[in-house]
């Protein structure tokens, strides 16, 4: 009691002590924490389901010419001992018109009993009730839909989506990874029992409380064998089995971004600390004469020991309230930061677990021991005798010899983290501003597969479909332009020109694109040279337009127009086609995927006859000022295409708008962690040189007595703070560029040793650090002579 007693004597004594350190461990922790929350939650994550252990979605398969229907499978499984519920869903993929897009999505039919049997409740609004069971009007969806295509409104609102001819009105948000019978599901429509001619082969059961997958199995085989018996009868049958998936969802793997967070979380917490070791360190100088003294009357050295880690342990636990508020803030920012889309590129919402509280924990008692024990075992070695025979007045500059080393290690790893911020901020920027050189707001992207089975179609007969597709798009209200892009025949690697036959070698094949008519106009592409697309073009062997840098390239001295290009070497089938234009190169590679950077491959464009069954894409310019034009041209395509079919409907730029949420999302996460270990850094420099000015008082003193000027004592502190912060940026910016690489994926049109980046962070550095020196250097600028000898 008496050692507490007088640790809070002691910290009372010294408030600006207190609230530096208390607020640098508060600020580690917190944001070290909300970083292990989200980690946490990709590593271990929670299942929005009630006791999801017991859950599990089954399949029942076979190949009869008659088969059961779902009723039939589901009375089966419900009889078993070792089931104590199940609901069978039918699902399809169907194309929904969600916000502003048109989209194919997997869509789930359930029954009412289904929400409860997951024992899952909805983010936000309400599920189904009995009386809506197959009301066709009411709709639940996932979380990714809302956010993604919903804005992520904190309410539902009355916001409704379309399903083939049918409108339905949102009355639910389920939460993150509730994506259950299938992980694809975004749409849940609640409907009455299946139809028991319709065999579903999919169902959710949860096994009752003490039941195994072996108890289960040993079950559930008989079932299947009685199938096998009453329906799998003919030689060419197969057997009837199932299979069983518990849905508690899977980990994600850690990629070098995910260990760049967390090395960045720990850099800040290991920053935090060193700042308490040395306030504390610096804060024994001062109280050396003290220790000293009781050392004298009879305290033992575990006494002065026990005071200083009293003390550190009461910052400790300050700081933890300051982490939790902190925490709080940052995981609240975290979660509303996060796009819908980041789900599937391996990041989820942060969430608090036992784990989570069980890091800040050992964090905190790793703070303890470590900030607390250096300066415990310094005090505790103090003479009392040669302590005692010194001059109370300070010391000589040399005092902060023993903690600079601390401090530069500080700067250091601060530097560090400010050089990843610095790359990643400079990412998102160039991303930000990236100028496509058209209005991509009025582009719109179509997908469309029209599957060739049920019948089987022909090349030519696809390549109808999708022509007379182009056409119906044109037509609708609101469109300007319309183009059709496919691939290009075959499967070359390399191009031909007719300068071969002079000599010159194959060379490899450019991005190479067939698209129709209009197509530079939708883009808002100039052609450079030679003349654009015509009707007419795709009917005979097709015609090429070059992009300027492919044509200086293949023809580098002379003009590519009216010369001859072939897919493959000299010697292959496909025939030769006419160079008939060039189109400025400017940024071609967005008109396809705008993830692309500037300029990073050739391109080839050619107009000829269609022969790809692979996926066919639109792009399509609206009117300036037109609305509702994707839904519109969506509803228009999925009214012509036969079925089955899909169609997609995105904003142009909506791979290109991901991608720069997700770097938006990872710079934040970054700049707050920077600007965290800069803040501290520079308190942890602020408070040292504050301790060691304070001790220098007598010689300063001293020096503006013998003739030094007060510019000359404001020199000789800042002098020794930027030797402090010139080291620490000078060890950081090596492992800055290093940590780089790890981020490297995920920077856009930056390399990691970046000039400007660590130019910036190490200016950043600089000029904090000596703005928070300016205090103690102009305190010492302003020693009285008299007034100090005077105290010694």
């Amino acid at each position: 009691m008496e050692s507490l007693s007088r640790t809070s004597r002691t910290l009372r004594r010294s408030p600006g002590f207190v609230a530096i350190a208390a607020l640098s461990l508060g600020a580690a922790l917190g944001l070290s924490t909300s970083v292990f929350a989200l980690i946490d939650a990709m590593t271990h994550p929670n299942s929005p389901f009630r006791d999801v252990d017991r859950l599990y979605s089954i399949g029942v398969y076979g190949k009869a010419p008659v088969m059961p229907s779902s009723k039939d499978v589901r009375d089966a499984l419900a009889a078993l001992p070792a089931v104590e519920g199940i609901e069978t869903a039918t699902w399809s993929w169907v194309d929904v018109e969600a916000g502003e897009t048109v989209g194919n999505m997997s869509v789930s039919y359930v029954s009412v009993d289904f929400f409860k049997l997951m024992g899952v409740r909805p983010r936000i609004g309400r599920l189904p009730t009995p009386e809506e069971n197959g009301s066709d009007g009411v709709a639940v969806v996932s979380d990714e839909l809302w956010k993604m295509r919903f804005g992520n409104a904190r309410e539902t609102h009355n916001a409704h989506l379309s399903v083939g001819t049918h409108q339905y009105t949102i009355i639910g948000v389920l939460p993150p990874r509730a994506n259950a019978p299938w992980d694809a599901t975004s749409l849940w429509i609640p409907q009455r029992e299946p139809t028991a001619g319709i065999f579903t082969n999919s169902s959710v059961i949860r096994l009752r409380n003490g039941v195994s997958e072996k108890d289960f199995s040993a079950q559930v085989k008989p079932v299947t064998e009685r199938l096998t018996k009453t329906f799998a009868t003919g030689a060419n049958d197969r057997p009837f089995s199932y299979s069983l998936r518990n849905l508690r969802p899977d980990p994600l793997t850690l990629r070098d971004v995910h260990k760049a967070m967390i090395g960045a979380a720990l850099c800040v917490l290991l920053i935090a600390c060193a700042n308490v070791a040395a306030l504390m360190l610096a804060r024994g100088t001062i109280r050396k004469r003290d220790y000293a003294l009781r050392l004298a009357l009879g305290a033992t050295r575990r006494d002065i020991e026990r005071e200083v880690i009293f003390e550190v342990a009461a910052l400790a636990i300050v700081g933890s309230v300051a982490g939790a508020i902190v925490a709080t803030w940052a995981v609240g920012v975290m979660k509303r930061a996060t796009p819908g889309e980041m789900s599937f590129m391996g990041f989820v919402e942060p969430q608090w677990s036992v784990r989570v509280l069980a890091l800040s924990a050992i964090a905190v008692i790793a703070a303890v021991g470590v900030s607390g024990a250096i300066p415990a075992w310094q005090a505790s070695r103090t003479d009392p005798a040669g302590t005692l025979k010194e001059s109370s007045g300070g010391t000589t500059g040399r005092a902060g010899t023993r903690f600079r080393w601390l401090i530069m290690a500080e700067l250091a790893i601060s530097m560090t983290l400010l050089v990843g911020a610095s790359l990643m901020l400079k990412s998102a920027v160039l991303m930000s501003r990236y100028d496509f050189g058209l209005d991509a707001s009025r582009l719109s992207n179509i997908t469309v597969s029209v599957y060739g089975r049920l019948p089987v179609r022909t090349t030519a007969e696809l390549s109808t479909i999708y022509r007379g597709a182009l056409t119906r798009v044109r037509a609708v209200l609101g469109v300007e332009s319309a183009a059709m892009i496919a691939l290009c025949p075959g499967l070359w690697t390399v191009v031909t020109t007719d300068r071969s036959i002079e000599g010159s070698k194959p060379a490899t094949l450019p991005q190479c694109t067939n698209v129709s008519t209009d197509y530079f106009r939708s883009v808002s592409r100039t052609i450079a040279e030679g003349r654009d697309f015509a009707d007419g073009d795709a009917q005979g062997d097709g015609v090429v337009i070059l992009d300027e840098k492919t044509a200086h390239r293949l023809f580098p001295h002379e003009s590519a127009v009216g010369r001859m290009i072939k897919l493959g070497n000299l010697r292959a089938a496909s025939p030769w086609m006419s160079v008939v234009g060039v189109v400025k190169n400017k940024d071609m590679n967005f008109n396809m995927n705008p993830e692309l950077g500037p300029d990073s491959a050739d391109v080839m464009f050619m107009s000829a006859r269609d022969s790809s069954r692979q996926l066919h894409k639109f792009v399509v310019k609206s009117i300036q000022g037109a609305v509702g034009t994707r839904v519109a041209v969506g509803r228009a395509m999925r009214d012509f295409l036969p079925k089955p079919s899909s169609v997609t409907v995105v904003p142009w730029a909506n791979d290109f708008n991901v991608a720069v949420g997700e770097e938006r999302f990872l710079t934040l996460v970054f700049s707050l962690l920077g600007a965290a270990s800069l803040a501290l850094g520079a308190a942890g420099l602020f408070s040292v040189v504050s301790y060691i000015a304070s001790q220098r008082m007598r010689e300063f003193a001293v020096r503006i007595a013998l003739g030094a000027t007060r510019e000359n004592v404001v020199t000789l502190v800042l002098r020794d703070a930027l030797a402090m912060a010139l080291g620490g940026t000078a060890i950081g910016a090596g492992f800055g560029m290093w940590a780089g690489f790890m981020l490297w994926d995920k920077m856009y049109g930056v390399y990691p040793v970046d000039v400007a980046a660590l130019v910036g962070a190490e200016a950043t550095l600089l000029v904090v650090t000596m703005l928070a020196c300016l205090v103690p250097a102009l305190r010492a600028m302003k020693a009285n002579p008299v007034d100090v000898m005077r105290a010694t």
